[in-house]
């Protein structure tokens, strides 16, 4: 009887220890997945699997009617075939947001876009792919850097082209065009 009793014990300990194992483990597993979720400024840098176009949107935004302050456009890539396309419109912060999000609620444009979703400060709508299977990555590649060096320009940070007062001098090219 005491052997019995002694194979019980060591059961429900085996069993207490297995189920205290599989809790630590489902513990970590939604602990890592969080992490992987959240979105910082990081994420929109392009790297070798993604192409992130910034835009400032300049908007005035108040506490009922909240505008993003950013909206970046994110294509991932495989070769030259654009894979996927997010549009995550960046908010000053949490709150506002959630805001935002409830005020589009299911009036978003369900035509392009497969789904809208809110992750911290961000409104992220993923795009259908028929909104970019046709394009090529060497094409959205070349067409975020030529957005980039406008943004410069505007911003008169384009190290390149120095802006004189009836025309304009480009150092690559050492040529001189008449403005109008």
């Amino acid at each position: 009887m005491a052997k019995q009793s002694k194979n019980n014990t060591n059961l429900i300990l085996g069993i207490c220890a297995a189920v205290a194992v599989v809790v630590v483990v489902v513990v970590l597993a939604v602990v890592l997945i969080n992490k992987g979720n959240s979105i910082n400024d990081d994420y929109f840098k392009s790297d070798d699997t993604k192409y992130v176009l910034t835009m400032e949107t300049g908007e005035t935004s108040s506490e009922e009617d909240p505008q993003p302050v950013k909206a970046h456009e994110v294509y991932t890539y495989e070769g030259d075939k654009i894979t996927g396309l997010k549009t995550y419109y960046e908010y000053t912060d949490a709150d506002a947001a959630k805001t935002a999000y409830d005020k589009v609620g299911d009036e978003f444009d369900k035509e392009s876009y497969e789904s809208i979703e809110l992750n911290g400060k961000y409104i992220v709508l993923t795009a259908k792919a028929d909104q970019y299977e046709n394009l090529k990555a060497d094409d959205i590649k070349a067409n975020i850097e030529l957005m980039e060096q406008l943004k410069n320009l505007g911003d008169g940070t384009d190290e390149n082209v120095e802006v004189e007062e009836d025309e304009v001098v480009t150092e690559d090219e050492g040529e001189e065009e008449e403005q109008e």
